[in-house]
């Protein structure tokens, strides 16, 4: 098997020193991809600060490019450090990778709430002609139909625990093994379920949200388990899952497959799904504070979260109402 980290030359490090100064590669599909709406948020940021005065307002954006620093950050590890390469020889370098762009970069993206900025960094013209192109698809029912669909939060769940479960299985985690455009794919639908899920369990706008804290919260347990599961099954598995890891036994290789794959599988345990709990008990616990302050209903909320009727059509009532 032709493995991608055969063409990257993978220099052996010395040190610690080495391991992070050396191997340093460019990811330019990913560059582009992360890149394009960063530059337009930056864009957009730099005009909105040059139109707000001093005050709460400006200083909540200014906290907010914090975390989109944090975010970017986040990103240069993935697509630029060292671990990149190393991840093409231990496989618990590989799920810190994942759970990089999983984890750890979705969140800050979204707690940095960059649309606007990003709409706004738009040009002008661009920004209309794609206004006028959403309209139009927008009169479309089955596109309508289907966006209401895909944007749907159990969407999100479904995308993300697919993504996790797919790639890790082992003929597909081999198979993007072989190529480096497969695995920038691989990569690439991490870093997008990543922030699609993390949107619907973190977004800052509350204004936004579609469905009750207990729905949400319920996402994100669903996310924790499914990543537990699999750290199980990856962990207590009696034979190396990934025959990729096979090729490198040499003088790169310092741990032994079944010990590298344990390691891997704590990583995905404790990083990747416990993160989901916490978020899950955050939202718990901001939905009860509410509750205490007299801003929502928590038994109201909880009743008709498991006593959910099924509406009737307006037209089946209007006849009804008719009749009598």
């Amino acid at each position: 098997m032709e493995l991608v980290a055969m063409a990257m030359g993978i220099v052996p490090a010395h040190g610690l020193l080495g391991y992070l100064t050396e191997d340093w590669t460019i990811d330019w599909v990913g560059l582009v991809v992360a890149g394009v709406p960063i530059a337009l948020y930056w864009r957009g940021h730099i005009q909105l600060m040059r139109a707000l005065p001093e005050g709460a307002e400006r200083a909540g954006y200014e906290r907010r490019s914090a975390l989109m620093v944090g975010a970017m950050l986040a990103l240069v590890v993935g697509l630029l450090s060292p671990i990149a390469s190393w991840s093409m020889v231990y496989q618990w370098v590989h799920m810190i990778w994942h759970l990089d762009l999983m984890i750890v970069a979705p969140p800050l993206f979204v707690l940095a709430d960059p649309w606007g900025e990003i709409v706004r960094g738009v040009p002008a013209g661009i920004r209309s002609a794609v206004r006028r192109w959403w309209q139009g698809l927008a009169r479309s029912r089955p596109l309508a139909r289907a966006w209401r669909v895909a944007s749907s939060p159990w969407s999100a769940v479904v995308a993300f625990d697919a993504a996790m479960w797919v790639w890790h299985l082992p003929a597909p985690f081999d198979w993007a093994m072989a190529s480096s455009g497969r695995m920038e794919l691989m990569m690439l639908s991490f870093l997008l379920t990543g922030v699609w899920m993390w949107y619907v369990a973190v977004d800052p706008n509350p204004h936004r949200h579609h469905e009750s804290p207990i729905v949400r919260f319920a996402h994100m347990v669903i996310v924790s388990m499914s990543c537990m599961i699999l750290a199980i099954v990856l962990g207590l598995s009696q034979e190396p899952w990934y025959a990729a890891y096979a090729v490198w036994m040499g003088k790169l290789r310092t741990l032994s497959l079944e010990a590298d794959q344990q390691i891997a599988a704590g990583i995905l345990w404790v990083f990747g799904a416990v993160p989901w709990f916490i978020a899950g008990v955050v939202t718990l616990r901001d939905f009860l504070t509410d509750e205490q302050r007299g801003m929502v209903d928590a038994v109201t909320a909880f009743r008709n979260f498991t006593l959910r009727k099924v509406r009737r059509p307006q037209a089946l009532d209007a006849r009804q109402a008719a009749g009598r």
